[in-house]
């Protein structure tokens, strides 16, 4: 007799926001969202939209910016999968407060602000969740404010580039860990309050002391230790 099979992890479950759901509360959330798939630059919503279903990353990157008057983008957080976008504006009713593009192919799931509003009622472990990704955002929120006023370009990029690494300390990070930006650098040059033309600079500073090594869109940490010099 053929052992039953144990299906793979909810893909929904593991996103902050769901992970408290019981299997059959994922399995009925699956059910009444949306998949679909953008391309590369394709905007969700725009600042200022209605708010109406929550969005659910779960392949490629989501670019969470606001432009100014003049029409410059300025770039509050690049996002990951698997995670969720949009529950301010599902809760108090209010219009986007911030436009979110996507930065490579991307596919989402949405759920409709009815669905995600039932669901919380019926779901304590969803307001949970809610509450610590919301608190989550505001960490990262004063934590990008700091490193915009504290640190110069190569010190935002040093960081970025050991965060990715695995630890923004250096320690455990081996010479020869490849980071694959994942963006072009004039995407990274967004994502880290920067031009183009200073995050090459930076990129060549690098180079120039023999910390890393540079080939297209992947950066080989040639010494990560003194990368960590950069942060003070």
């Amino acid at each position: 007799m053929t052992p039953p099979q144990e299906h793979a992890p909810h893909r929904l479950g593991d996103v902050p926001l769901f992970a408290g759901l019981s299997t059959a509360a994922l399995e009925e959330l699956e059910r009444v969202c949306r998949s679909r798939r953008y391309p590369a630059g394709q905007i969700i919503w725009s600042e200022g939209d209605p708010g109406e279903s929550l969005l659910v990353l779960e392949e490629g990157h989501l670019r969470v910016s606001r432009f100014t008057t003049a029409g410059a983008e300025v770039v509050l957080a690049v996002v990951e999968p698997p995670t969720a976008l949009g529950e301010l504006a599902l809760l108090d009713g209010r219009l986007r407060d911030a436009s979110v593009i996507a930065q490579g192919p991307v596919t989402v799931r949405l759920v409709s602000r009815h669905e995600f509003l039932a669901l919380i009622a019926r779901e304590p472990a969803v307001a949970h969740g809610l509450l610590t990704t919301l608190a989550d955002w505001v960490r990262h929120g004063n934590q990008r404010h700091t490193d915009l006023l504290g640190l110069d370009v190569p010190g935002r990029l040093a960081k970025w580039l050991l965060g990715r690494a695995g630890n923004v300390a250096g320690v455990g990070v081996p010479a020869g860990t490849v980071i694959e930006l994942g963006r072009s650098q004039g995407e990274l040059a967004a994502e880290l309050g920067t031009t183009r033309e200073s995050l090459n600079r930076a990129l060549r500073g690098f180079c120039d002391a023999g910390l890393a090594m540079v080939d297209g869109e992947r950066v080989t940490l040639l010494n990560p230790a003194e990368l960590v010099a950069y942060l003070d």
